[in-house]
């Protein structure tokens, strides 16, 4: 008897998932594109038109904050980062403080605070009374005028105390301090208006000034003698270079010291 055979039907192929997948990539492209368009339409009808610098300053070039801008600046104004724009522009030199902003529809607003010199710090750099160290801008000559102070870096805040302590002290005997530097070795040596430079080594300079005032009537006794340099490295006593003293003078002058009763 024969066999009957039954025929499986082929299986079809699943066309409708691989076109909803074709038509769901064509739609993410085709989304993607459109987006990449509308945010560069968007950048370009947002974009930053002005920027406006406000405050009062002096040392700061106001081309130096729009050349540190320049970057930021190619987004679109209400995406722009204000935080990233005032970390750059607070790198710019004599720049204190900064807060930007923006002001509708195309303005970006820069409000700086300046740095304000204290004194001159080496050769061509300015500190604040703060103790921030800033460039000295070679066309301004108005500086020159401030106290002159030098000392290791990260000692600013040192320096600047010192130099107060022992203004106030000279300022009180009739002299100014025009300059005060600390060595590497952490060695004061101050410079008076009268010429007079003092060294006083690692050692308290505020109670070796007292030491020296409390002696400088004494020593101008003579009003021929004219001092160079006062060494006061000496725990109990001083060393004085004279300015073109004449021997018969100095003679005198010894004289008038020896006689002097010693304290201590």
């Amino acid at each position: 008897m024969a066999r009957l055979r039954t025929r499986q039907p082929k299986p079809r192929p699943r066309l409708l998932p691989r076109l909803l997948l074709a038509a769901g990539l064509f739609l993410v492209v085709g989304l993607y594109a459109q987006r990449a368009l509308v945010v560069a339409c968007f950048d370009q009808w947002t974009s930053v038109r002005y920027v406006r610098i406000e405050g009062a300053f002096d040392g700061i070039d106001p081309g130096q904050i729009e050349g540190a801008l320049r970057p930021i600046l190619k987004t679109s104004f209400l995406t722009l980062d204000l935080q990233s724009a005032e970390t750059v522009v607070k790198r710019v030199p004599w720049v204190r403080a900064v807060k930007v902003s923006r002001v509708w529809p195309d303005t970006l607003v820069v409000e700086l605070e300046e740095l304000q010199p204290y004194a001159r710090w080496g050769h061509d750099r300015l500190v604040a009374a703060t103790g921030e160290v800033f460039d000295r801008p070679s066309s301004h000559e108005g500086f020159n005028s401030l106290v002159l102070l030098e000392g290791p870096s990260g000692r600013e805040q040192e320096v600047i105390a010192m130099q107060q302590q022992l203004q106030q002290r000279f300022a009180a005997s009739g002299d100014h301090l025009v300059a005060l530097t600390l060595s590497g070795r952490l060695a004061w040596t101050a410079t008076l208006e009268s010429g007079l430079e003092v060294r006083y080594g690692s050692q308290n300079a505020v109670a070796a000034t007292d030491r020296l005032l409390a002696l400088l009537p004494k020593i101008r006794e003579s009003r021929d003698a004219m001092m160079a340099s006062v060494d006061l490295r000496y725990p109990r006593g001083l060393a004085i270079s004279w300015k073109s003293l004449p021997p018969a003078d100095i003679k005198g002058l010894k004289g008038k010291l020896q006689a002097e009763p010693k304290n201590g």
